[in-house]
C-alpha cells in the first residue's frame, strides 16, 4: 500500500474499496426485473411521448433526434453510419466476447388515431397504430439498463432503431453496410400482439411471418363501342379470367403444407358505361412462408397470366416488386427467449403460438443472412379494455402500457445471458 498512510488511513481505505466493490458486485447480480422496475414510470412517459408525435416510414427525423438524445443522456455511443433517419448505437461489454444485435422499427403508420387518449397523436394523419411507439420504448429501456451493467457483459450490444418498416425500411440499414459497427453473432426483437395479455409474450419456433411482394398487371386488349364487343378485345372480361384462375396458382400449384396469400387489391379499367376499354391495371399482393413455394409462385402467375389473356386475343404485362422474404425463427433462440422469460416474467406468462402470420416484417432482411435471430410477440391486450383489442392497424386499438417494461426485461436478460 502506499507509504505515506499511516496503519489506520490504509485500513479505512481499504474498507470503503472493499465496501463499493460488494455494491458493485450486488449491482451487477441484481435481477433483471429489479433492474427494470426502477424505470419503468419514465420509460411509460417517454412511450406517451414517442406516441403523441408520429412520423411516417422515412420521415421519422424528430423521433431519431429524440432517440439520439436519449442514447446520449445514457452514455451510449451513436454509430454515424448514413442513414437518413434511424439510429444504430453500441455498448460495448466490460469484457471481449460475442455481439447481439437488438432491432426495432420507429416509423408510424398514415391514419387518423381515434383513440382519444390524452397522449393522443398530435400529428393529423399519422398515428402509432402498428405499436412501433411500444417497440421504440422498450428498445430505449434495453439501453439504459444495458448500459449501466455494461461492466458485467462479455461482448457488444448493437442497438438498431430502424426506420421505414412500414416500407421496408431494413434496406437502408443493408446500403449502409450496418456490420461495419460490429458483426452481430444473434439478432432479437419483438413485435406487439393485441391477441395476447399484456405481461405475457408469445413465441414461435420456424416460420413466423409470411413474405410479402407486390406485383402489377396490366391487361392489354382492343377498345370500342360497349353495343359492338364483336369488334373488341375486351380486358375487363379477360381480368375477370385472370382474377379467377390466379386462385388456382394457391388450391392447386402451391405445396399445402406451405400456406399461401394472393390478392387481387387493386383494378382499374375504364371510364363510362358504353366504352370497352383500351386496357384494365390490376395490383396485388403474394404472401408466403416457404422461400422455394414463393419462387414457384410467382412464376406461376406470370404464366397463368399470360395465358389466360393470349387464350382470349389480348396480352398482359406482370412486374413484381420485390418485397421481403419469409421471417424464420431459430429454433435456439426462441429456447434462449423462452428461458429468459421465465426467469423475468414467469414461464406461466409463456406460450407458443400455433399459427404463422401471412403478415411481413422487414426484419427477416436482416437475418438469417446476417446471423441467427428470432422475433417474439409481446401481449399488449387485456380483456378489461376491449379497445386494446382491436388489433393491429386499427386506429382504435389501445395498447396496454404493462408490456413495455415485460418487453424490455425479456431482453435485457436475453442479452445478459448470451454475453455472459
Amino acid at each position: 500500500m502506499l507509504k505515506w498512510l499511516s496503519f489506520k488511513e490504509e485500513y479505512i481505505i481499504m474498507k470503503i474499496l472493499k465496501f463499493y466493490k460488494q455494491i458493485g458486485k450486488g449491482y451487477f447480480n441484481m435481477d433483471t426485473m429489479s433492474l427494470t422496475a426502477k424505470y419503468e414510470d419514465e420509460m411509460i412517459a417517454i412511450r406517451r411521448h414517442i406516441h403523441r408525435h408520429p412520423e411516417l416510414s422515412n420521415k421519422e427525423y424528430k423521433t431519431t433526434e429524440f432517440i439520439r438524445e436519449k442514447l446520449t443522456e445514457y452514455g451510449v455511443e451513436i454509430a454515424e453510419i448514413g442513414m437518413k433517419t434511424g439510429v444504430v448505437a453500441v455498448i460495448r461489454g466490460g469484457k471481449p466476447g460475442k455481439t447481439v444485435a437488438i432491432r426495432e422499427d420507429i416509423d408510424a403508420l398514415p391514419m387518423k388515431e381515434l383513440t382519444g387518449l390524452p397522449f393522443a397523436s398530435e400529428n393529423d394523419g399519422a398515428c402509432h397504430s402498428c405499436g412501433h411507439d411500444i417497440h421504440t420504448t422498450v428498445l430505449l429501456y434495453c439501453a439504459k439498463v444495458l448500459s449501466e451493467i455494461r461492466e458485467e457483459l462479455a461482448g457488444t450490444v448493437m442497438l438498431i432503431f430502424q426506420p421505414a418498416e412500414e416500407h421496408m425500411g431494413a434496406g437502408e440499414l443493408v446500403d449502409c453496410n450496418f456490420t461495419q459497427v460490429a458483426k452481430p453473432d444473434a439478432f432479437i426483437g419483438l413485435h406487439v400482439s393485441p391477441e395476447i395479455d399484456a405481461g405475457s409474450i408469445g413465441l414461435k419456433k420456424g416460420p413466423a411471418n409470411a413474405s410479402n411482394d407486390f406485383f402489377n398487371i396490366k391487361i392489354k386488349g382492343k377498345g370500342g363501342h360497349g353495343a359492338h364487343p364483336e369488334n373488341c378485345i375486351d380486358p375487363v372480361v379477360i381480368s375477370g379470367y385472370v382474377i379467377t384462375q390466379l386462385q388456382t396458382v394457391i388450391s392447386r400449384e402451391n405445396y399445402p403444407v406451405y400456406p399461401g396469400v394472393l390478392t387481387i387489391g387493386s383494378i382499374h379499367g375504364g371510364t363510362v358505361n358504353n366504352i370497352i376499354p383500351d386496357y384494365v391495371e390490376m395490383h396485388g399482393t403474394l404472401r408466403s412462408l416457404d422461400p422455394d413455394c414463393r419462387k414457384k409462385m410467382m412464376a406461376a402467375i406470370d404464366r397463368v397470366v399470360k395465358g389466360c389473356a393470349e387464350s382470349m386475343r389480348g396480352t398482359a404485362e406482370v412486374e413484381w416488386e420485390i418485397g421481403v422474404p419469409p421471417l424464420v425463427n431459430d429454433d435456439s433462440i426462441i429456447k434462449a427467449v423462452a428461458e429468459a422469460a421465465a426467469k423475468t416474467i414467469g414461464a406461466d406468462h409463456v406460450s407458443y403460438v400455433k399459427n404463422p402470420s401471412m403478415g411481413s416484417e422487414d426484419f427477416s432482411v436482416l437475418f438469417p443472412k446476417f446471423g441467427p435471430g428470432a422475433q417474439f410477440r409481446l401481449g399488449s391486450g387485456n380483456n378489461e379494455d376491449p379497445n386494446s383489442r382491436h388489433g393491429l392497424h386499427n386506429s382504435k386499438n389501445v395498447f396496454d402500457e404493462k408490456c413495455i417494461r415485460t418487453g424490455a426485461s425479456v431482453i435485457i436478460q436475453y442479452a445478459r445471458d448470451f454475453l455472459r
